[in-house]
């Protein structure tokens, strides 16, 4: 006699569970994005409100006799300043203006002067004026803005706002071509063209608002370099399956400690770690430096930070080449 064997119907997943799951995956979504969001506020936030000097240069000018009280008073501080003696005002001036120091304090038969320069960094020259108070025995330290900022924007706020939205979307354009153009020798040749387009015409806004009135083709190939450098590596580490949490960490590194560590708030010597350390090796703070050397001191000291940006753009123009081909070495 046949026997039959009976089978049990699977229990469907209740209106629950089926709930559950609908809203797991958008709430987990939420989360990691509130996430961001507050520690790249945090990261904005912090080094401003715990800035201080750690090896601000600073010079001295004058007579050693009568330098030494000011030098003196200078290093009370330690770790605060990095004194530098000049034998005179003349030469320290010169050396604010090949951006050796941010300011210099010199010994006159008047008395001392503070001499700054604003276009290097409002928040230092305020800085220096302060502490000059503590040299005039009761009287105003007088105060020379050897180099000066922007007359449009002394407090050079339009430093951020330049740089951030290149920063942001740079990397969100590096992003989408890396989802929607497989051919990498594509991809870089939108990163190429975006980097033209965005320098040229940023370069151009910000010569009109006179945030960076320097030479505007000078100032164009800087923003290209930034643009062209954060967008390529972007792409490339995104666009490779097993690389994209580095191109994760890539998007971060620059929003948590790029932005943050670019000099437009606050300066290097101010910040707090790891801002300080990492700061001038990232695209943000070179590019800054380079604009503030090409529009305000004559192209002092712009080599580190031209260098520091042709770097990232090579690296970035390395992967868009290294990564297809390791891409298809594998598939073979």
């Amino acid at each position: 006699m046949a026997q039959h064997t009976q089978v049990r119907p699977t229990a469907a997943a209740g209106p629950h569970q089926a709930v559950h799951h609908h809203w797991l995956f958008p709430g987990l979504i939420i989360a990691v994005i509130a996430g961001i969001q507050a520690l790249f506020v945090f990261c904005l936030g912090y080094p401003m409100l715990h800035a201080s000097p750690h090896a601000v240069p600073i010079g001295v000018a004058g007579p050693p006799a009568q330098t030494a009280p000011l030098e003196a008073a200078l290093v009370r501080q330690p770790g605060a300043f990095d004194v530098r003696t000049y034998p005179d005002a003349a030469a320290a001036r010169a050396a604010i203006r090949d951006r050796a120091v941010y300011g210099a304090l010199a010994a006159t038969p008047r008395g001392p002067e503070l001499l700054v320069a604003s276009a290097a960094s409002p928040q230092v020259a305020a800085l220096l004026t302060t502490e000059a108070k503590a040299f005039g025995r009761g009287h105003p330290v007088p105060v020379t803005d050897v180099v000066p900022g922007p007359a449009k924007d002394p407090e050079e706020t339009g430093a951020l706002t330049t740089l951030l939205p290149l920063i942001l979307l740079s990397v969100a354009l590096g992003a989408i071509l890396a989802h929607a153009e497989r051919r990498a020798w594509r991809r870089l040749g939108w990163c190429v063209a975006a980097a033209a387009g965005a320098g040229l015409a940023v370069s151009g806004v910000a010569r009109g608002l006179g945030t960076f009135t320097g030479h505007y083709w000078a100032d164009a190939g800087v923003l290209a370099l930034l643009v062209f450098g954060l967008s390529a590596c972007a792409a490339s580490l995104i666009s490779a399956r097993p690389l994209r949490p580095l191109g994760g960490l890539f998007a971060l590194t620059m929003l948590f400690l790029g932005i943050p560590s670019a000099g437009a708030l606050v300066p290097a010597e101010l910040l707090a770690q790891p801002w300080r350390a990492i700061g001038p090796d990232l695209p943000p703070a070179a590019a800054l430096s380079a604009l503030r050397g090409i529009t305000f001191f004559g192209d002092a000291a712009i080599g580190r930070p031209l260098a520091v940006l042709a770097c990232w753009a090579g690296l970035g123009a390395l992967l868009a080449i290294l990564v297809p081909t390791a891409a298809a070495a594998r598939h073979r």
